[in-house]
């Protein structure tokens, strides 16, 4: 009986033993796939096209590329180039012909004969800047330039004083090149172009924070110029917008590392509920006449405007009149040579605008304009006369309309994004769509299942389109303008990356707490992941309503470092929720308004015991919580609103107090006359543990935030760790965001692996 006994507690031992080994954090392997390993073995994943001016061709510039063969076109060439090495390429958009820019073979072994000598490969300089006839470019070499031919790969050494000299116009001067625009001591000056000594002074009152100077605090004199904020709308006629700031209050901050003394940097920053917040004016100026005139403007208090680019040689100009309660927006339209204002449009959208997609567009010599409007539900464009009466809206559907990436005014279409469009697929995924202007046409251009990053070529003949999804490796198409392709001109090479274990994150749907609003979601896995086993789970989460952190193209470096945090042997999920995105139909974008602090947690904790159900690894005795920013803010109140479901946390940077946050960002989400929330009024709610940061030089997110929280958690007698890191702004760089990180991780491992707390319930 007694060995009975002895054998069951050696047992016990033994699984108790085998318990601690299984609960050991992977350092090594966060450390292995860690964003610094991971970028070494991966290079550009999409393109940014410089399109010529006088052809039809481009030139990019990538790293890390892998030879292909096109399907497309015969004749294209294998993109050659070390992993990571940048190499430029220029592409024949008619025929879809793609080669290197620079044979820098060849460039190598002609310069040995112009040099007569060797020539040293690392100090030759390729610049892709073009001559005037875009057949040749700049290299450079011992102080000497060459134009290389890159067709006939042929390098020919430039004649001194033949240097092609490339014009530029001058900043203030008019597209006539009659007048000069310019500033001395904050007042604006006009002249004859480059004749200072017949100028006309047209303002005296200016000072700093009041300025017609494109910086506006500046300590400037008299007997020099500077570049102002003036615009010429035409070879006679000018604008200038001016800001008034010389009442705005300030905030500081000490960068302590600044010799020999810390340094008190102070700065202009507008707070929610202000008195005395930013004024604008706006000027119209005759260059013939010599004058200028402040219009009348003046509609609501403390309204913003801004000036709306439109055609050339317009006889009036457009500007948009903000209500400062974020709900009310006016088209206004100026008579250039009188002053006389009529409003055109006026909209009303409770309770704010949507800023990020708000888009207005004039067309056909001012006579139309293309105006976007969340007023059906969904962000659609309408076109309006030049009187203000509505024509037509131009989208059919129930979907969201993005910025206007074209326009094609002869023949009556613009080309845009659309959200949401196609039904069964994610919402998330623009797609190009060419949309007349009578709203009776309606074309998909790019028809792959993912997200599209498009750049249309300045004639409109053309559109390169990068497109992948988080499960879809990039690919780079250049298409005609009716969508067909032409040719695969990029495609990255992910060999090096899929070698060394890396696995892309999933994407899930789950719903909101509603019960019907779908979710869209990611989930990293270690990538030694067994099904079999539990894994505590981590929730990166922002609250938006700008953006969600879902991103849906193909990402490896994603911006919190997701998946090396997963590889210590955690689920990291990151999710969705209403009120976090603008891409949505309104009402899924504006659902927070009025809740800014709390607005996204219970969807967040939702969409975690959904995943639970659904997968059996995920332990929801140990969930923990983490975010950046509004990220920040929203860990602390998760904790506090429901301290037995999130245990651990990381708030980094957070905006704790809204009260002292960007005003914009308080009075357009929790509004103007709505109290607004703070986290410290959360502190003696907190029981799990929490990890607070900042930067010290923070001037988004102003440390006080951190340290008001830390004041309340004091008074509270609560128990959390703090990080200061010392230099850094809003979002940290170098050695500090490494050393940030891989206390994040240590802190979620000490509790979570490391010790068991998942029935601690002090």
């Amino acid at each position: 009986m007694q060995i009975k006994r002895i054998s069951a507690i050696m047992a016990i031992c033994l699984l108790g033993c085998i318990s601690v080994i299984a609960q050991q954090a992977d350092y090594l392997a966060a450390q292995k796939y860690d964003a610094p390993n991971l970028a070494k073995r991966v290079g550009t994943l999409k393109i940014i096209p410089f399109f010529l001016k006088n052809s039809h061709k481009f030139w990019f510039v990538a790293n890390g590329s892998a030879p292909l063969s096109n399907q497309l076109n015969q004749g294209n060439g294998a993109i050659s180039g070390s992993l990571l090495t940048n190499v430029h390429y220029i592409v024949d958009m008619a025929s879809g012909r793609r080669q290197e820019l620079f044979d820098k073979a060849i460039i190598i072994d002609q310069l040995k004969g112009l040099t007569q000598g060797e020539v040293n490969s690392a100090q030759v300089i390729y610049t892709p800047e073009f001559s005037a006839d875009e057949k040749s470019v700049l290299v450079s070499y011992a102080g000497r330039s060459y134009d290389y031919h890159y067709e006939q790969k042929q390098l020919i050494k430039r004649q001194i004083g033949l240097q092609q000299k490339k014009s530029y116009q001058k900043i203030g001067v008019s597209s006539d090149n009659k007048w000069e625009l310019y500033t001395r001591a904050h007042n604006l000056y006009i002249s004859a172009n480059n004749n200072h000594n017949d100028e006309h002074q047209l303002s005296t009152d200016a000072e700093p924070y009041y300025s017609f100077c494109v910086d506006e605090k500046g300590d400037y004199k008299i007997d020099k110029t500077y570049p102002s904020v003036a615009k010429w709308i035409n070879g006679r006629y000018f604008y200038a917008l001016r800001i008034d700031k010389r009442k705005v209050q300030t905030m500081s901050i000490i960068q302590s590392g600044f010799t020999p003394r810390p340094l008190i940097y102070t700065y202009k920053y507008e707070l929610p509920g202000d008195q005395y917040v930013a004024q604008y004016e706006l000027y119209i100026g005759d260059a013939l006449k010599g004058n200028m005139k402040k219009v009348d403007l003046q509609h609501w208090p403390d309204q913003q405007l801004e000036v709306v680019s439109a055609p050339d040689d317009p006889q009036e100009i457009f500007v948009l009149r903000r209500k400062r309660t974020r709900d009310e927006i006016e088209l206004c339209a100026v008579n250039l040579e009188t002053g006389k204002v009529r409003v055109v449009i006026n909209e009303v959208s409770k309770p704010f605008i949507n800023e990020d997609f708000f888009d207005v567009s004039i067309i056909k010599k001012g006579t139309e304009i293309l105006w976007w409007s969340d007023r059906s539900g969904w962000g659609q464009y309408y076109r309006y006369s030049d009187s203000g009466k509505l024509i037509n809206r131009m989208g059919k559907d129930n979907y969201t309309a993005g910025k206007i990436l074209a326009i094609d005014t002869a023949k009556g279409y613009a080309y845009l994004n659309a959200f949401g469009k196609e039904a069964h697929t994610n919402p998330y995924y623009a797609k190009l769509y060419k949309v007349s202007f009578d709203g009776k046409s309606e074309q998909l251009l790019t028809p792959e299942n993912a997200t599209h990053q498009v750049y249309i070529s300045p004639d409109r003949r053309y559109f390169i389109d990068n497109y992948s999804r988080i499960d879809l490796e990039p690919v780079t198409m250049l298409r005609k303008i009716d969508g067909k392709p032409v040719a695969q001109i990029f495609k990255p090479d992910l060999d090096s990356l899929n070698a060394y274990g890396w696995k892309h994150p999933e994407p899930f749907i789950v719903k909101a707490k509603d019960h019907v609003t779908d979710l869209y979601g990611l989930i990293w896995k270690p990538f030694n992941f067994d099904p079999n086993k539990k894994y505590p789970v981590i929730s990166q989460v922002y609250p938006g309503p700008q953006i969600e952190t879902v991103w849906p193209d193909f990402t490896v470096l994603d911006k919190y470092n997701n998946a090396a945090l997963a590889q210590l042997g955690f689920i990291v999920i990151s999710v969705g929720h209403r009120g976090g995105s603008p891409i949505r139909d309104a009402h899924y974008y504006k659902f927070g308004y009025g809740n800014l602090r709390d607005n996204g947690i219970d969807d967040d904790k939702y969409a975690i015991e959904q995943l639970a159900g659904r997968f059996s690894y995920l332990d929801l005795d140990r969930v923990g919580i983490f975010g950046h920013s509004g990220g920040g803010m929203m860990t602390i109140a998760a904790m506090c609103k429901y301290p037995d479901f999130y245990k651990v946390g990381v708030a980094s940077s957070g905006n704790h107090d809204n009260r002292i946050y960007l005003r914009a960002w308080g009075e357009s989400y929790q509004g103007l006359e709505n109290k607004m929330p703070v986290n410290e009024d959360l502190a003696s709610k907190l029981q799990g543990h929490l990890m607070l940061v900042t930067g010290e030089v923070d001037d988004n997110v102003n440390p006080a935030n951190t340290y008001r929280m830390v004041d309340a958690l004091i008074k509270a007698d609560k128990n959390f760790d703090l990080l200061l890191l010392p230099g850094q702004n809003h979002h940290y760089e170098g050695a500090a965001k490494l050393y940030f990180e891989k206390r994040m991780r240590a802190f979620f491992a000490k509790y979570f692996i490391e010790q068991d707390i998942s029935h601690d319930k002090k």
